[in-house]
């Protein structure tokens, strides 16, 4: 009997491959799943969005390799302005459609860099960190769309911080596309900078230098954009918007809520996690400074998610795509809280145990994630009005000239964007009409 449960036990501990490669099957057709059904209609009938027509209007300009390279919304977005620039050049007829299945193939990556590199963390976290991050309960407003790939490859860089080898052909890349994503993908040069001055591993430090490379580029191209002097930035807003973002990951089901009640319930939130934090790196407890890392990977990009939107975005229906990093970046934080194996003292009783000794931290890091699906109903899913790309571009049949397209903004045809983006008539030469 003790042989067959010793045999049983290693088997729970160390699952077969067979078994482990079902999973992140499974996983992945879920996360799969879930990504069309939150924005069905993208997936059915897909269209152009917003400032995907300035990343157009360069193509027709100057080309390819500008379009793709060119900052866009004041910062470089590499994977953004990579895609949908290679739709352009593929098919312009067929973008939309495009950039649908390159969006998809960037989610997909992003599921495969959680689920496949070794990890500090078993296969069941990982899978619970794909499951939270596709049921961020927040509006779907980027899921399905080429111009928000960003916000996903932005991830990249603090997913690899729990990686438990050096993979340096596949870390490498990773580290520097996060870091060309956005201002908070290089950003993640910070919490490795925390990391290499604990471990001083080599891994740290290059990822401290690649990222902090990156860093160095996109703040003087952020200095030298529109953004930087049209965003007025007040700290006391972004702070009061930062501790909102995450009380939200709980209260968005009571969305719209006072601002001031939201704060306080973030405050109290972010100094319990710190606490349990700075106890995990004092006592040195598994996986303590990974979850150091992504907490000020959490401070980090939340904060700069609040900069362009304070106290005026909302995680329902304005800008929920600025509630991305905290929502996602929390629940991860939480998982790896509830990830932390209870080493029990074998010369103390339960009650002579301290507060943190029991599970009730991990228990609570449950719930809260457990509490923010009762959102869901409200966010999940969100529907657009049809509008045919074809028949857009269809009028170089009958234009003498250049004429510009809508393009969409929030789904609904009154509030489409009009005189956005040009076509021009050398666009309509190489689709055969002129």
């Amino acid at each position: 009997m003790s042989a067959r449960l010793s045999v049983w036990r290693q088997r729970a501990t160390h699952p077969s491959s067979t078994r482990q490669s079902l999973v992140i099957v499974a996983t992945v057709a879920i996360g799969l799943g879930v990504w069309i059904l939150r924005r069905p209609d993208q997936f059915l009938h897909p269209y152009v969005w917003v400032e995907e027509s300035n990343i157009l209007d360069l193509y027709q300009a100057h080309g390819f390799l500008f379009a793709a390279i060119h900052q866009n919304g004041g910062y470089l977005q590499w994977p953004t302005t990579f895609t949908v620039s290679l739709a352009a050049a593929v098919s312009f007829l067929q973008i939309p459609q495009i950039d649908y299945w390159l969006s998809t193939a960037w989610f997909l990556a992003t599921m495969l860099l959680i689920l496949l590199p070794a990890s500090v963390l078993r296969l069941r976290w990982r899978v619970g960190m794909v499951l939270v991050l596709v049921l961020a309960p927040m509006g779907p407003e980027i899921f399905g769309i080429a111009l928000y790939i960003f916000w996903w490859t932005s991830l990249w860089p603090l997913i690899t911080v729990l990686w438990s080898k050096d993979c340096w052909w596949l870390r490498i890349p990773v580290l520097i596309l996060g870091g060309v994503s956005s201002l908070a993908g290089a950003a993640i040069a910070i919490p490795y900078a925390v990391l290499w001055m604990i471990t001083r591993r080599r891994r740290d430090l290059v990822g401290t230098l690649v990222l902090g490379v990156t860093l160095a580029v996109q703040i003087p191209v952020y200095l030298s954009s529109y953004r930087a002097s049209q965003v007025p930035f007040h700290l006391s807003a972004v702070v009061q918007q930062e501790l909102r973002n995450f009380s939200y990951y709980v209260l968005a089901i009571a969305s719209p809520a006072p601002s001031d009640v939201l704060a306080f319930a973030g405050a109290c939130m972010v100094l319990v996690i710190a606490g349990f934090v700075v106890w995990s790196v004092a006592r040195r407890k598994p996986n303590h400074r990974e979850l150091l890392a992504l907490f000020v990977g959490l401070l980090v990009m939340g904060g700069l998610s609040a900069i362009p939107a304070p106290l005026v975005s909302d995680p329902i229906k304005d800008g929920p795509r600025y509630y991305f990093f905290s929502f996602v970046v929390l629940a991860w934080v939480l998982l790896l809280v509830a990830a932390t194996p209870r080493v029990p003292r074998l010369d103390k009783k339960w009650w002579e145990m301290q507060f943190w000794e029991l599970p009730l931290a991990r228990l609570a890091a449950v719930g809260i994630i457990a509490l923010s699906l009762f959102a869901l109903p409200r966010t999940f899913t969100s529907h657009d009005d049809t509008v045919s790309w074809p028949t857009q571009l269809a009028r170089c049949q009958t234009a003498t000239g250049s004429f510009s397209v809508p393009v969409q903004y929030n789904g609904q045809l009154s509030h489409m964007w009009y005189g956005r983006l040009t076509i021009t008539p050398g666009t309509c030469h190489r689709l055969g009409y002129r």
